[in-house]
Order: structure tokens, then C-alpha cells, then sequence
């Protein structure tokens, strides 16, 4: 839904709210998508949303798909608002992965009430779940797959997969040997596309791309990304397989990884900003502005050490924002390439040099470009200086050249610690810069001018 029919469905559902029109609001829920009702209530005040909750919980199934859609930040905010009961209902009627997600999301002690009351092999699988991290393959896996002995036919597999209502996405069908250990996997095309009475594990792949509950969901997300992937089993270390990491499940792992890489990258903490309180937020940013300020402290104490070369050609000072700025962008640019490459297992540690090399000539030939354009401009300011514009030129070509060496050499260097590359950027970055690209500045200002 676009946003002009996101406003309109908003005004509609509030007009009938206001008029407590249970029945138009009813009909109006039916035609709605279940994740645009899951969007709707996230624009909605915590009356209209209680009482759109209630509406909802007439059909158990509708209430479920639109929880499922949920943020889990949202989640903590809205799902507290309907009666316990209720959302015992709601999760019985989930699947076990999206159940798991939100119960961890949810404050512990309404987590706890929910998952006693819940029972059978729901709570069963749910449970299992929130054993494995959050951000894990177990964590993030369904386990309402759909697998069969290897020794069944295609004809009776197909007539297995007809009646499978509970299977969540089966895009592919594992077989298993009669332990339950994952033996081989094939496509529904595979099935269909063979004889009726040939067995599966003649047309089954035994070469099946697997990962262990631990495994992080980025590992996953890499996987599914290299293959091209709609799933990837789950098994434990004796090869049964416990569920099934699906692609609708990978994508929220890239846009949730991207955003949280996109934080660190800014100095602004990986949880969520926007959810964070005020105090909260001052705390995990108050670090980066401290170093910031250190940076940009030091700096003007070499332009205080450099103070009489400056008196002397008043031009050097114009131009000491355009010497640190493109060096920064330079750095930032060569920083991001890296950390989303190590992020994205583009780029492997054994490797890098060959990068870190092809960085360096990037840096190289905007160096080059960038200290003639600016070194032209000083030579025409300053009145045909010479001397003013091979300053400004060599050291934008020194700073830009070692700014594309180090925003690349960073994040490796972090990694190797075993430390988050995304954190060896923005600020860090920033304030390097600071010091170094003033400190070469006037150190090329002091030797040419000297000449």
C-alpha cells in the first residue's frame, strides 16, 4: 500500500474508532493486508489501538497473521494493551519462530505468564526456540518444515506435501534417513518433474548447504545470499534436522544488520535509537562527541603551534576546511567499501591486501584530481601564489591518499582483534583526520614556504 492509501486507511480507521462502528471497522480490517494492519497500528494513539485490538480478536488467525508482521519494538508497545488470555491465543496460533521472536522482545515477566498458559506442541516448539540467542540460525528457525524418508516415492511424497496445511513455506522437501538425520534435499520441480514411482533418494541432492543452531544469523544471510537460497536447514551435531531458516526470515536479518551496521558506523550505538529514552541516548552517543572533541581539540592546537606561519599567509586559514573535508570523505568512503564487505563475507581477511591495494590507487587517482582542482583554485585566490597553491595541492594529495589507505586499513585491523569493524568508522575516522590531515597540512606549509 502506498503512503496516500496508508493515510487514507489511518483517517478511515479512526473516523469509525471515533463512532465506535465495530461493524464498518470489521469489514474495513478484512480487505487490509495483515502487514499494513500491523503498520496501522503503529501510527495509532494507545486508545484506538486497544480498541482495534479488540475488533481483531474476533478472528484468532487474522490477530496472529497482523501480531506476526509486528516490529518488536512495536510489539513491547501494543501487544501489553490486550487481555493476557487473548494473547495466549494469538501465540498458540503463530508460527513457533515468530512466537519466539516477540516473547523475547516482550518484558520477561509477561513473556513468562503467556508461555505457562500456553500448551501442547506449540508451546513445546516455542520454548525450544527461545533456548538459542536471538540473533542466532536457532533462533531465528521454524521448525513447521516439511521432510520425508528418503525411501518414499514422488507420487506419495506429492500426496504427502497436499495435506502438509501446517508446513510454513515449502520450497524444498529434506529427506531424512529413519534416525530423522538430514539426509538430502530436492526441489518441488525435482518432484514433479520425475516419475511417479521413483524414490527420493534417487533425485534427492545429498550435498545439502546446512547450519547449526549457534551459527550467527549473518552466516545465514550469507549463505542464502552466495546460493541463492529460499531456505536453509537447521541441524544439530548429529545431523537431525531441528527446523528451517526461511528467506522472509533472512530478509529481516539484512535490513535489521544493515541498520545496526549503519549505527555503529555514526557513533550512535547498535540498539535502536529511536526506542532508546533520552538519558539513554545521550550515553551511547556522549563517547563518540567526546572523542570527536578531543580530535578537533588537538587540531586546533597544531593550528595554534602553526600560528605564525598563518599570520604569515592569512590564505593558509581559508583553506583548512577544504584540506580536512576531503580527506574525510575519502577516508569515510573507503572505510564504508571495507566494513560492508567483511560484514558481507565479500571480502575475507586472507584477501584483503589485494583490496586494501585497489583502495590505495582509488585514493591515489582522487588524490591527484582533487589536489589540481583545489590547488588551482589557491593559486587563482591567492593571486597567482605559486607557493600557496603546491601547499594546498600537496597536502590534499597526502591527506587524501593517506586517508584511503587508512579508512580501508582500519576495519581490518579491528577485525583482527575480533573487534566490530563498523565501530572503526564515522568518529574514528573523523577524528584521525583531524589531527593528521591539519598536522601535514601545515608541516607541507612549513617546508614550502620556508623555500
Amino acid at each position: 500500500m502506498d503512503i496516500v492509501g496508508q493515510t487514507r486507511l489511518l483517517d478511515t480507521v479512526r473516523r469509525f474508532i471515533r463512532r465506535n462502528a465495530h461493524t464498518h471497522l470489521d469489514r474495513v480490517i478484512e480487505k487490509t493486508q495483515p502487514a499494513d494492519i500491523a503498520h496501522l497500528l503503529a501510527r495509532l494513539s494507545a486508545h484506538d489501538a486497544k480498541f482495534l485490538l479488540k475488533v481483531l480478536a474476533l478472528d484468532d488467525s487474522r490477530t496472529a497473521e497482523v501480531v506476526s508482521y509486528m516490529d518488536p519494538d512495536l510489539a513491547t508497545e501494543i501487544l501489553p494493551l490486550m487481555e493476557v488470555d487473548a494473547l495466549v491465543t494469538v501465540f498458540m496460533n503463530m508460527h513457533s519462530d515468530d512466537a519466539a521472536d516477540l516473547l523475547h522482545a516482550l518484558p520477561d515477566e509477561l513473556s513468562s505468564v503467556i508461555l505457562d498458559r500456553m500448551h501442547g506442541e506449540d508451546a513445546a516448539d516455542v520454548e525450544e526456540l527461545m533456548r538459542y540467542g536471538p540473533q542466532t540460525a536457532g533462533g531465528i528457525m521454524g521448525t513447521d518444515f516439511f521432510s520425508l524418508n528418503r525411501d518414499v516415492s514422488a507420487r506419495e511424497a506429492i500426496a504427502a506435501l497436499q495435506v502438509a496445511e501446517d508446513a510454513e513455506m515449502v520450497f524444498y522437501l529434506y529427506c531424512v534417513n529413519e534416525q530423522g538425520h538430514l539426509v538430502g534435499v530436492l526441489s518441488l520441480r525435482d518432484l514433479l518433474t520425475h516419475p511417479p514411482d521413483t524414490p527420493l533418494r534417487a533425485i534427492m541432492n545429498a550435498e545439502v548447504i546446512k547450519v547449526s543452531p549457534d551459527q550467527d544469523q549473518e552466516h545465514v544471510a550469507r549463505l542464502v545470499a552466495r546460493y541463492d537460497l529460499l531456505a536453509v536447514p537447521v541441524t544439530d551435531e548429529y545431523n537431525k534436522l531441528l527446523g528451517i531458516v526461511t528467506v522472509d526470515d533472512i530478509i529481516d536479518v539484512v535490513r535489521d544488520e544493515a541498520t545496526e551496521d549503519f549505527m555503529k558506523m555514526v557513533g550512535a550505538g547498535a540498539e535502536d535509537i529511536l526506542e532508546a529514552t533520552t538519558i539513554r541516548s545521550v550515553f551511547i552517543r556522549a563517547p563518540w562527541m567526546v572523542l570527536a572533541a578531543a580530535g578537533g581539540i588537538a587540531g586546533a592546537a597544531l593550528i595554534t603551534t602553526f600560528r605564525s606561519r598563518i599570520e604569515e599567509v592569512v590564505l593558509l586559514a581559508a583553506f583548512i576546511p577544504v584540506v580536512m573535508g576531503m580527506g574525510g570523505n575519502v577516508g569515510i568512503q573507503s572505510a564504508t567499501i571495507m566494513v560492508r564487505g567483511l560484514a558481507t563475507g565479500r571480502v575475507a581477511l586472507r584477501g584483503t591486501w589485494t583490496i586494501l591495494a585497489r583502495e590505495l590507487r582509488t585514493g591515489l587517482v582522487l588524490a591527484v584530481f582533487g589536489s589540481l582542482l583545489v590547488g588551482a583554485a589557491a593559486f587563482l585566490l591567492g593571486r597567482f601564489d605559486i607557493m600557496l597553491a603546491l601547499v594546498v595541492g600537496g597536502a590534499i594529495l597526502s591527506n587524501m591518499a593517506m586517508a584511503a589507505l587508512m579508512g580501508s586499513l582500519i576495519p581490518v585491523l579491528f577485525k583482527r582483534l575480533n573487534v566490530d569493524p563498523a565501530v572503526a568508522t564515522g568518529p574514528i575516522m573523523t577524528t584521525f583526520m583531524d589531527v593528521v590531515g591539519i598536522l601535514v597540512y601545515f608541516l607541507f606549509a612549513v617546508a614550502v614556504l620556508s623555500l
